[in-house]
């Protein structure tokens, strides 16, 4: 899943990049407010991508030393 999820972020950059740009061409018109509302949703979908991106590293690495801890106190007894 985080594969996919890194993938899926990697790829909507540059095609942000070219709505952003085209929303600010067609400021006005009907066209320039549709490419507004699907900006603010690749906006969104960054946001979550990003935010799992960031916080899986360290979710996996605090759930590993807790199993080392758990580990080591089944050893001892």
């Amino acid at each position: 899943m985080s594969k996919t999820l890194r993938l899926i972020h990697r790829w909507l950059a540059p095609v942000f990049i070219v709505v952003m740009i085209a929303v600010i061409s067609t400021q006005g018109n009907a066209v320039g407010l549709i490419l507004q509302r699907i900006q603010q949703v690749m906006v969104v979908i960054f946001a979550l991508t990003g935010l799992y991106l960031f916080t899986y590293p360290l979710w996996v690495k605090s759930r590993r030393a807790k199993q080392r801890v758990n580990a080591a106190r089944q050893a001892r007894s």
